[in-house]
């Protein structure tokens, strides 16, 4: 009988954690071992006994260091982000740093320590380009695009990329960077981050929508089951030391997208406020070297933003 292989997700109770979770646990080749500084979603969302469970502080060294002396983890997905864009431009930049940056070197350190041969790391494909040269007003972003971020939080997802092949080339530590889009659709949480579902939670629960800049913001938007069936994808196949775009390669604006919801949940209240200092004008990423690796059609945004409706009524 062939051994399982053993994964580790950090931030396995976030968003897209929990998706992936649920995702790995389908197939009967992985252990799955989740880490979260969360402990109440447990008995209700998985269920017991389907995953080993850890809880702490992924700033504490000890915390990461007891799951890898515990057990022999052969794959580490790292989701954890203690920041978003939103308020991360120019302020508490050294709590970004130390939050998020020295603890994923730390990390390394244990790899390294205790020979886990390979990372996931969950990088942003929102951020990480920066702002679009005019040669992109219509085009999307390859992974090969300069980066110059213009928010701390897209500077710190580059500089965990450049340890990553630093520890690579050093140490043989393999990795995969996922440059994910703008994801949105079940088990999100966040009542700022996130256009489609916040948006959605504020039709809900009958409150005004709220949207920054004229509208005319062009994303990329990513179904998170979509997300999640790609990573899985991608360790079935056992890609490593490769960084893909993760998204739909179709872009939207914020005015495409709310009058595609307002076809799906009728009208509802809405204002607009300033643009943000941190918005690019637009971000659209380009797929072909993940359709080259894997098959994949994107959910249509149609029926992605109908079933994030429909959990939301249920929730």
């Amino acid at each position: 009988m062939k051994n399982k292989t053993n994964i580790l997700i950090l931030g396995g109770l976030g968003f897209i954690g929990r998706n992936l979770v649920e995702e790995l646990l389908a197939n009967d080749s992985y252990s799955i071992i989740v880490f979260d500084s969360k402990r109440d979603l447990i008995q209700t969302e998985f269920g017991a006994g389907k995953f080993k469970f850890y809880t702490g502080n992924f700033n504490i060294e000890s915390d990461i260091d007891k799951i890898f002396k515990e057990n022999k983890i052969d794959i580490v997905i790292h989701l954890i982000s203690s920041t978003v864009p939103q308020g991360f431009c120019g302020e508490h930049i050294i709590n970004d740093i130390e939050s998020n940056l020295v603890p994923t070197v730390r990390l390394l350190e244990l790899m390294k320590k205790y020979e886990v041969r390979k990372i996931i790391f969950a990088s942003s494909g929102g951020t990480i380009y920066g702002l679009p040269l005019k040669s992109d007003s219509i085009s999307t972003l390859e992974e090969n695009h300069q980066n110059n971020p213009i928010c701390s939080h897209g500077v710190i997802k580059l500089t965990i990329e450049k340890y990553l092949y630093l520890y690579h080339y050093l140490h043989g530590i393999e990795y995969l960077i996922l440059r994910i889009a703008n994801p949105y659709g079940e088990y999100h949480s966040s009542n700022s981050q996130g256009l489609i579902n916040v948006s959605l939670k504020n039709i809900v629960n009958k409150q005004t929508v709220v949207v920054w800049g004229n509208g005319e913001v062009v994303r990329d938007y990513i179904y998170i089951k979509d997300c999640v069936k790609i990573i899985s994808a991608l360790i079935e196949k056992g890609v490593v030391n490769k960084t893909l775009n993760i998204a739909s390669g179709i872009g939207l604006s914020i005015n495409e997208i709310i009058a595609k919801i307002k076809k799906i949940t009728g009208d509802f209240d809405f204002k607009m406020e300033s643009s943000r200092q941190f918005d690019v004008p637009r971000a659209v990423l380009n797929i072909d070297e993940l359709k080259s690796i894997i098959n994949f059609i994107p959910t249509d945004i149609e029926t992605g933003i109908t079933n994030t409706y429909k959990w939301l009524l249920k929730k």
